[in-house]
């Protein structure tokens, strides 16, 4: 069976560890496999890799890790370690191996490497420094049993090989100089992917031949802070014959991030799950502005079927009063401003005829700087109408 499981490894959040034991046991109610924690907040994790981590937070670490253990949850922590290519070279190599054995000490045997979104040349040099990272972890956890490790390149989807997949020097390296036995990240096609196959995981083997782990960015919304994506998981047609497991990495909100599992498993359908976590039914109006990246968003030509919406989404806002509600309080509100911005510039559209160059352009500037809200295709479709 293909292993499932969550990645906490967005940006823009930090949970609480009353959220991630909350994830845990959503993990194991739906018979999951993995937890891979890689958050990019946590400044133990990315900026400052090189420092061991506090005593308060070593706590917090080793509880999470036998919460894990008693609950059957295999988790992953990950560092993010941007090793120096030529300075300063090995006294970090020397500071990761100390960070490895602190992580071991507090009990974790499943780590994590994540050479993604660095800065820095996808090169043969790159491929190298990397290859002898993962060397080095891979021989110091080999002092304790029963340990793994997984890695997430620097070219972590097909689109950033800058041209055929096959010929990626960064890749081509890696395949040379890394252990078949690591596992390694990928996204797909794209970094959030409209639709990912098992033809997708064939092409990426025929490069490097690792076992895969799809990280699936579907549900992030770091990208686009001024939305979030609810609705069912799909466009995904991955086997076992192909990919090792998939993980979704999706909000940093706890309870918002458990509906995604739900989802994710694949179970129940949406207005079941979302009945489940005693969302109101008024909220399957509004399901359709926040169903997925790729979705159609709803026709609002007609004023009246606006102010609806609208006020549909006031309702939600100041009636519904849960933890849930203050997760997505942010974006019902931000909805409504963008339906009050749309119903403003359809009646300035309807009382001049037509709508002026300067508008336009306002109309632009004003949507490219919100252009996660979901109503970004909406106003554009309107502006282009004329």
């Amino acid at each position: 069976m293909l292993k499932k499981g969550y990645i906490e490894g967005f940006y823009g959040r930090l949970l609480d560890w009353q959220g991630r034991s909350m994830l845990l046991d959503t993990l194991s109610e739906l018979s999951m496999d993995f937890y891979i924690y890689g958050p990019k907040e946590d400044r133990f994790h990315r900026k400052d890799w090189k420092l061991l981590y506090p005593k308060e937070t070593v706590e917090d670490l080793k509880n999470f890790q036998i919460q894990s253990d008693k609950l059957g949850i295999k988790t992953f922590i990950a560092l993010s370690p941007n090793v120096s290519i030529k300075k300063r070279r090995k006294e970090e190599l020397k500071s990761l191996e100390k960070k490895i054995g602190q992580l071991l000490s507090i009990g974790y045997k499943d780590f994590a490497i994540f050479f993604d979104d660095i800065d820095s040349l996808r090169d043969k040099e790159l491929a190298q420094n990397q290859s002898e990272v993962l060397r080095i972890v891979s021989e110091t956890i080999e002092s304790k049993k029963n340990t793994s490790l997984i890695f997430c390149p620097t070219v972590y989807c097909e689109s950033f090989a800058k041209g055929s997949l096959l010929e990626s020097e960064y890749l081509n390296v890696l395949s040379d100089e890394v252990s078949e036995e690591i596992p390694i990240l990928w996204t797909g096609k794209e970094v959030v992917s409209k639709s990912i196959e098992d033809k997708d995981i064939v092409l990426l083997n025929k490069v490097i031949k690792n076992p895969v782990i799809i990280w699936d960015n579907y549900y992030a919304n770091d990208y686009c802070p001024n939305n979030f994506f609810i609705g069912p998981y799909k466009n995904r047609k991955i086997s076992k014959k192909s990919a090792y497991g998939v993980g979704i990495n999706p909000t940093g909100m706890p309870i918002t991030d458990s509906i995604l599992l739900n989802q994710f498993s694949g179970t129940a359908k949406t207005e079941e799950i979302l009945e489940k976590f005693n969302v109101p039914k008024g909220f399957n109006d509004l399901l359709p502005f926040f169903n997925g990246p790729f979705d159609k968003k709803p026709n609002m030509g007609n004023p009246s079927k606006i102010k609806e919406t609208i006020k549909a989404t006031m309702k939600l806002s100041e009636e519904w009063k849960s933890p849930l509600q203050l997760e997505w309080a942010t974006f019902l509100w931000k909805l409504s401003i963008d339906l009050n911005f749309l119903l403003k510039f359809k009646a300035e559209k309807d009382k001049q005829g037509k709508t002026s160059i300067q508008d336009k352009k306002k109309l632009e500037q004003w949507a490219s700087q919100r252009y996660s809200t979901p109503l970004f295709n909406i106003i554009f479709d309107e502006k282009n109408k004329k």
